[in-house]
């Protein structure tokens, strides 16, 4: 073979395997969250990443857990300026960005899940979604199967929290933004509430910078607070449903079958979820009680009564969009 053949065929070899390199390459996703990495919902995440993985597209999603990554909300900055892929965590940490978002997880405005999960379904929650896209350059991804998380919400405390007066006499852990603040302080249900991160609580609760916080029931155990709060109160202030947010200069890169191996991938995972949360509460219950803890249900009407008549007000006042309160009764 002469020269020149033989350096076309060298040629043609490098080629096949610089696309080969270029063709397996993998696109790598860092999805964060501010959970334990042993709680259900870290679990899930990890079990998304291996659906992915599966799926064989060219995308490696690597997961971050008990706020590696920042908090909530430092999170959701992190994706709007590109230093991190994807978050997941409560529907809060968006509000900034839609003021709609806001009531997503406000105590007591909603009958039932039922009735939340119809609203996040409804047109007007689609303007929420695009707020999203449009003031913080990520989109959500997972609101066709709805992540149940909890399934439902509890108050830990250090002692029995039963009424609106035991409850005003509470130093209350919040999460940073301003809606907890309100809803939970002395506007709204007449607390005192205390900021501090999720993974600060725990010492908190110990020292008595706090007396007790709101969470998801799944993440009771995995976080130890029954350890510092031997109260566990049933009340339902709220019900949750995780969105998954991904860069929208990240989305808009991808091809549609990498787009549809997110999708599916994190409605498996979600499935999953809430079949792992549904069949566990009554051992969890159990668990908690051996464990020296003391489980309660409150009456929540004069819970509901109370945020009825300041979202009203706080309507007026120019807080929420005119009418959304009025959309959303309407989906009862």
């Amino acid at each position: 073979m002469k020269k020149r053949d033989w350096l076309v065929v060298i040629l043609a070899v490098l080629g096949l395997c610089g696309f080969a390199a270029v063709s397996h390459a993998q696109q790598v996703l860092r999805l964060g969250s501010i959970v334990a990495a042993a709680s259900v919902q870290a679990q899930a995440m990890d079990r998304f990443a291996d659906n992915v993985k599966k799926k064989n597209v060219g995308i490696e999603i690597r997961t971050f857990h008990g706020s590696q990554l920042g908090g909530g909300p430092e999170q959701v900055r992190n994706v709007q300026l590109g230093v991190q892929d994807m978050f997941m965590d409560g529907m809060v940490f968006w509000s900034d960005y839609s003021d709609d978002m806001r009531i997503a997880e406000t105590p007591f405005s909603f009958a039932s899940r039922e009735h939340f999960e119809k609203w996040v379904q409804s047109a007007s929650f689609n303007k929420v979604r695009e707020d999203i896209v449009a003031k913080a350059n990520q989109r959500l991804i997972n609101l066709s199967v709805t992540w149940r998380r909890g399934p439902f919400r509890v108050l830990v405390a250090k002692r029995p929290v039963l009424n609106l007066e035991d409850f005003s006499d509470l130093r209350l852990r919040v999460w940073q933004a301003e809606v907890p603040t309100r809803f939970y302080g002395k506007p709204g249900l007449g607390s005192t509430p205390v900021v501090l991160p999720l993974g600060d609580v725990y010492v908190g609760m110990l020292q008595g910078v706090v007396e007790g916080l709101t969470l998801p029931f799944d993440l009771v155990q995995p976080m130890k607070f029954h350890e510092v709060g031997k109260h566990i109160i049933l009340w339902d202030e709220f019900w949750q449903v995780l969105p998954m947010s991904i860069s929208e200069k990240k989305w808009q890169a991808l091809n549609d079958a990498q787009r549809r191996a997110l999708t599916e991938s994190v409605d498996e995972a979600g499935r999953w979820y809430n079949d792992q949360l549904a069949s566990s509460v009554v051992q969890w219950k159990s668990d908690l009680v051996k464990a020296g803890a003391t489980l309660h249900e409150v009456n929540r009407a004069p819970f509901v009564a109370r945020i009825a008549e300041r979202n009203r007000q706080w309507q007026k006042e120019g807080y929420w969009r005119p009418g959304l309160i009025d959309e959303i009764e309407k989906l009862r």
